[in-house]
């Protein structure tokens, strides 16, 4: 695939390093964000970001990273979930349509409607690419800057419920090593993506937000593959619980889908997570 100057295509953005150089990022994560993934993608060069709007959701939490990116300088829009598959950035860029903005795109004249191509075709003159001295430089202050956001960027809380010990995480792209064998509850949404982050981390079993399904199933999609690796799998209804707040998937989350090993254990849609983990 032929990509123009300065566009970069990322499944996650767990996936964006620091000595990253090109400004315009054409990601399949979702729009939602408490300020913890702007600043990372401020800190990566990133001035442009297309992301998916994961069914917009509970409290439209699926895009409400849209003011936190404007806020950080970054031109920002999410495209129609139903238009590309959430969790694989291809897709975003062959098929994705822009279904909101934040007031950068509006100014840069980018419209609602537009293919992901053509909006890129509206910037690509006016966002340069990032030089080599400016991208070290930063690519630096990204490990002594901001060690308190940082900190907040990989936060995960460990909880109890009926005896059962739970980490909960805004993100899987959070988690580490050190969480091998937990069962997470986390805000990300539960398609291809996410899932090779569950099987790379060897989780015991993980709760993901449905990201409205969108696609292909894409918001879905990698509970039979997580299944096959031995993790039981389930996601939420995205109207019950925010994408990115894991504490809410934890405490307001409605299952609609479970892997195969989540259904031998008698997890059932519908169930709360809560209901849900009583049977793990």
């Amino acid at each position: 695939m032929e990509l123009p100057e300065g566009v970069i295509l990322l499944d996650s953005l767990g996936d964006l390093q620091p000595d990253n150089a090109s400004p315009i990022l054409v990601c399949a994560s979702h729009c939602g964000d408490n300020g913890a993934f702007a600043r990372k993608l401020k800190n990566c060069h990133i001035k442009a970001v297309f992301l998916n709007n994961a069914g917009i959701g509970k409290n439209q939490a699926g895009i409400s990273g849209l003011p936190h990116y404007a806020a950080e300088g970054i031109l920002a829009c999410a495209v129609d979930h139903n238009s590309a598959e959430i969790g694989v950035s291809h897709d975003t860029w062959e098929s994705g349509i822009i279904s909101h903005t934040n007031t950068l795109a509006e100014d840069a004249g980018i419209q609602i409607g537009d293919s992901v191509k053509e909006a890129v075709a509206k910037i690509i003159y006016i966002i340069a690419p990032t030089s080599s001295t400016h991208e070290n430089k930063n690519s630096e202050s990204l490990i002594d800057e901001n060690k308190d956001s940082k900190v907040n960027l990989k936060k995960q809380i460990q909880t109890q419920i009926d005896g059962v010990s739970i980490t909960v995480t805004d993100s899987i792209t959070f988690l580490n090593e050190n969480n091998a064998g937990d069962i997470v509850v986390c805000g990300s949404h539960g398609g291809v993506s996410a899932g090779h982050y569950a099987q790379k981390l060897q989780l015991k079993a993980v709760f993901f937000n449905d990201a409205g399904i969108g696609k292909n199933n894409a918001g879905i999609k990698s509970l039979d593959s997580l299944s096959d690796a031995g993790i039981l799998a389930c996601t939420v209804d995205c109207m019950s619980a925010e994408i990115f707040n894991g504490q809410d998937i934890l405490d307001n989350g409605i299952i609609t889908a479970c892997n195969q090993l989540a259904k031998t254990r008698n997890i059932k849609e519908n169930m709360t997570i809560k209901e849900a983990i009583k049977y793990i």
